[in-house]
């Protein structure tokens, strides 16, 4: 995994504190939840981001059965919302503003299990074909489509993406609203390649934000030997000053 946290090298340690922090921030604003820093309820808001991201990032790396992702996502949603959703939701799904037909309560277990089972079997079977930024964006926006609970979807499946990159040695993606008209485009209109180039784009900038804090650490003389997984370094040498 791109970011190991239990790895105790400032580099990542240092950067997982600068993301998770930049993920909740981007994240709230996409929901248009922004309320004054200084208020309690903004306080508790930015508290159970954090939380939900803490706990996606502490799961260990391996392929998730359909159980343990049901109970991953219900977790998260469960975090994000301050305890007040904790399971698929029960009525008809209402997103102001979007024509697409989400699933039918009585759906949502099913179209979840193939979800979960195209996502595995595209990263087994198509990562040569299939870039990771296509594979995330399908899943994405299946995701949201399929809208598992009454509120915090969004929030969740971006914790999911930001992991999911993570996992699979690539950059994660901080998506703030200044690119939310584009984002909420291609959620709505399906478009896989157009989120997927959104993705990539998003990648690339944080990555050079993860190198230049590399080499500000390092030239503090911060840096450990090994600090960085042998994708990072590669990456390193790739890139231009």
């Amino acid at each position: 995994m791109l970011l190991e946290l239990k790895t105790e090298g400032n580099f990542r340690k240092k950067y997982f504190e600068m993301l998770k922090y930049r993920l909740t921030y981007g994240s709230l604003e996409l929901e248009g939840i922004d309320d004054d820093l200084a208020s309690a309820k903004q306080a508790m808001n930015i508290l159970n981001q954090l939380n939900a991201i803490n706990y996606m990032f502490a799961i260990p790396e391996k392929k998730l059965s359909y159980y343990e992702f049901t109970k991953i996502i219900c977790d998260i949603v469960d975090q994000v919302s301050g305890g007040e959703i904790i399971n698929f939701r029960t009525t008809k799904a209402i997103v102001n503003g979007s024509k697409v037909k989400r699933s039918n309560p009585s759906m949502i277990r099913n179209d979840l299990l193939y979800l979960l089972e195209d996502y595995n079997y595209q990263l087994e079977q198509f990562k040569n074909t299939m870039s990771i930024y296509e594979i995330e964006a399908n899943f994405h926006i299946r995701f949201l489509h399929i809208h598992p609970f009454e509120d915090g979807n969004g929030r969740t499946a971006r914790i999911l993406l930001a992991y999911n990159l993570c996992k699979n040695n690539t950059a994660p993606c901080v998506i703030t609203k200044e690119t939310k008209e584009k984002y909420c485009e291609y959620i709505e209109n399906n478009d896989i390649k157009g989120l997927a180039n959104l993705f990539e784009e998003l990648s690339k900038k944080e990555l050079s934000i993860m190198v230049s804090l590399y080499k500000e650490l390092d030239k503090d003389g911060l840096i450990e030997e090994n600090a960085m997984s042998e994708e990072q370094e590669m990456a390193l040498k790739l890139i231009k000053f």
